[in-house]
């Protein structure tokens, strides 16, 4: 039996014997293993005709495969972003409840969301051989909040598709300054070297880049580049929620 229909048997036990409680007003969740309710779900503001490269809202029916009209010009290194809910409230408090509290409930939330986006939208590449690759903490952050946000929501995706997961297959090297408020060369600079990722592990893949907020993009075009650049065939990006008041980051180069 695959090891991703026992999980999910066990799951399913699980939810009728502790039943999952909704993380926002701790009501009843929705088995068997989700901890939202359907009322919350409904409350947390979803991206309004998402395009499929970049994940930000776009006019009308523009944007195919090649993108909007706002990303089709950018050299992204990587085809598709899906991030199904805008980082709004009540979402903000989720994600920083997640990362700051420790509050992993959240990460069942956030991976099990993501995997509906993605099967619902046949966000290709995930079937068969894609490896999930969690965003990285810089080593003295991980330290200072005990666990990696991003690998905890890898989890959740690779046990319910059946996936595997390269928790080392990108590192962070350098500890970053935030991204918002910076300018795009400032970004850039911010960025450069930060990563590395391990070719043994990415080259020849089909890469899915797990990330819990994507806010202007250029975090996950330099991690997206420096897995392109050890040989991942193809990357996409998977996150929990998009920021929709920010512009996506010109590639580098």
């Amino acid at each position: 039996m695959r090891r991703s229909r026992v999980y999910t048997q066990i799951d399913r036990l699980a939810g009728w014997l502790l039943p999952p409680r909704c993380v926002l007003c701790r009501g009843a969740g929705q088995r068997p293993a989700y901890d939202l309710c359907v009322e919350c779900e409904a409350e947390i503001p979803m991206v309004p005709n998402p395009c499929r490269r970049c994940g930000l809202p776009q006019e009308g029916g523009e944007g195919g495969e090649g993108g909007c009209a706002q990303c089709r010009a950018l050299d992204l290194p990587y085809s598709r972003c899906v991030a199904p809910w805008a980082y709004e409230f009540p979402l903000t408090q989720l994600v920083q409840a997640l990362k700051y509290e420790g509050a992993l409930a959240n990460a069942r939330v956030f991976g099990t969301r993501m995997v509906v986006q993605a099967l619902r939208e046949q966000a290709d590449p995930w079937r068969g051989a894609a490896l999930l690759v969690p965003m990285p903490l810089h080593p003295s952050r991980l330290v200072e909040r005990g666990f990696n946000q991003s690998h905890e929501i890898a989890r959740v995706v690779s046990r319910l598709l059946d996936l595997r997961l390269a928790g080392s297959g990108l590192r962070r090297l350098r500890s970053t300054a935030p991204q918002v408020g910076l300018t795009r060369q400032q970004r850039a600079g911010n960025l450069s070297g930060a990563f590395a990722a391990d070719s043994s592990l990415v080259a020849g893949r089909h890469v899915v880049l797990i990330d819990d907020v994507v806010t202007t993009g250029s975090t996950a075009i330099a991690a997206a580049s420096t897995l392109r650049a050890a040989g991942a065939e193809s990357i996409a990006v998977w996150a929990v929620a998009r920021a929709l008041d920010r512009v996506v980051a010109r590639a580098p180069g």
